[in-house]
C-alpha cells in the first residue's frame, strides 16, 4: 500500500512530522478547489448549504469516534473547542492536570477561575494520578490522550479504572494526537468530553476540528445542550474547514482505515526497536499502550543535521521528536537509522 502519488509532499522530503502537521494529500486539494466554487459562483448559497449541511457534518464526526451526534460539535480547532468545554465547568472547580501538557490545553485551563492541581509527567503518571486524586475531591482529569512533546499515551484501562472508583470526576481529553492513529470509541471511553484539530494525524488540512461530549457532562455540569450548541455556533463557522473534515474522515474509511491504523502502529514499532538498536533508547519504550510519536532526547542540532538530509521532524521539550503515519515505510525508517548510527555520536 503506498500513497506516495497522492501526497506530494513525500517526494520533497522524508516526513516523519505528522504530529506537527499532517500532510494535504492530492485528493483533498482538489476537492477544496472544487468545493470553493460554489462559493465563487453562487454566493450566498454557499453559506446556505453549509448550514443545511450541519447535521450531516456531525453525523460523519459521531460515525468516525463513536460519539452520539447530537452532542458532537465541529469547531474550528482544539484551542477553541477547548476552552468551550472548560467554560461548562463551574468556576472553582478542582482540577488535575499536567503542567508540561500542550500549551494550549494548560493555558486554558490557567485562564479560568479554577483550583488549578498540576502533576508532572513521567512513567508513573498513572499512579501519580491515582494518588492525588486520593487526597482532594476532584471536578475534572483534563489530559491530553498522547503527551505531544515525548509521545506518552495515558492508559484507557487505567482510566476506567478511575472512572468506576470515582464515577462523579469528568475526564477531558485533547485527542488531537490520538484520533487518527488508532480507532477509539468515545461513547466506550473513560472520557466525558474529547475535543481535537483535525490538521494532525486526520489529513483534513486547516480550520477544523470537533467536540464530543457525553452525558455525565451534561449532567454534572447543569448544561443544556441547546445552550452548548448555540454558543458553539455563535457567529459563522468555517465552512471549507468543514467541508474538508468530512472528505478527510470518508478518506480515511475509504482507504481500509483499519489496515491504516495497523500498518503505522508496525512501523512505529519498527521505529522503536531500530533506535533501540543503536542504543538511542526512546522515551516511554517500554510502556504498554504506545503511540505514533517516538522521541530521542537529543540535542537540537541533531535535527538541524536531519533536515539537511532531507528528514522532517521537530524538536519538543528537550525531545527530537519523531511521528510515523501510514503514509511512511520501512525504507524511509531504515534512512533514519542509518544516518543515525553512521553520522551522528550516540
Amino acid at each position: 500500500m503506498t500513497f506516495d502519488n497522492d501526497f506530494p509532499a513525500l517526494k520533497s522530503s522524508t516526513y516523519f512530522n505528522t504530529a506537527y502537521v499532517g500532510l494535504m494529500s492530492q485528493s483533498l486539494y482538489e476537492f477544496r478547489s472544487n468545493f470553493e466554487k460554489n462559493y465563487l459562483l453562487n454566493a450566498d448559497q454557499y453559506k446556505i448549504d453549509a448550514y443545511d449541511s450541519l447535521n450531516h457534518t456531525h453525523a460523519a464526526i459521531a460515525a468516525f469516534i463513536g460519539s452520539k451526534k447530537e452532542q458532537t460539535y465541529f469547531v474550528s480547532n482544539f484551542s477553541a473547542g477547548i476552552r468551550f468545554v472548560l467554560d461548562g465547568l463551574p468556576e472553582g472547580s478542582n482540577v488535575l492536570y499536567l503542567k508540561d501538557d500542550y500549551h494550549s490545553l494548560v493555558d486554558a485551563l490557567e485562564e479560568r477561575d479554577f483550583n488549578h492541581f498540576s502533576l508532572s509527567i513521567d512513567e508513573r503518571l498513572e499512579e501519580n494520578i491515582e494518588h492525588a486524586l486520593s487526597q482532594n475531591n476532584f471536578h475534572a482529569l483534563v489530559t491530553s490522550i498522547v503527551q505531544f512533546t515525548h509521545g506518552l499515551k495515558i492508559d484507557f484501562d487505567f482510566l476506567h479504572h478511575i472512572k468506576e472508583k470515582y464515577p462523579k470526576l469528568l475526564i477531558v481529553g485533547d485527542a488531537t494526537q490520538h484520533i487518527g492513529t488508532d480507532h477509539f470509541d468515545f461513547d466506550d471511553s473513560p472520557f466525558d468530553a474529547v475535543v481535537c484539530s483535525g490538521y494532525k494525524w486526520l489529513l483534513a488540512g486547516f480550520g477544523n476540528g470537533f467536540i464530543a461530549l457525553s452525558d455525565q457532562f451534561f449532567i454534572h455540569t447543569n448544561l443544556i445542550r441547546e445552550d452548548f450548541k448555540q454558543k458553539v455556533f455563535s457567529g459563522h463557522f468555517n465552512i471549507l474547514g468543514a467541508a474538508s473534515l468530512v472528505f478527510a474522515l470518508e478518506y480515511l474509511k475509504a482507504n481500509h482505515f483499519g489496515k491504516l491504523v495497523e500498518k503505522s502502529k508496525v512501523l512505529s514499532q519498527n521505529l522503536r526497536d531500530g533506535l533501540t538498536n543503536i542504543g538511542w533508547i526512546p522515551e516511554y519504550y517500554k510502556r504498554k499502550p504506545q503511540s505514533s510519536i517516538v522521541s530521542i532526547p537529543a540535542d537540537e542540532s541533531l535535527l538541524n543535521q536531519l533536515q539537511e538530509q532531507g528528514i522532517k521532524a521537530s524538536y519538543r521539550g528537550k525531545y527530537l521528536r519523531f511521528s510515523m503515519h501510514f503514509y511512511n515505510s520501512n525504507e524511509e525508517i531504515e534512512k533514519l537509522i542509518t544516518l543515525l548510527k553512521h553520522s551522528i555520536s550516540v
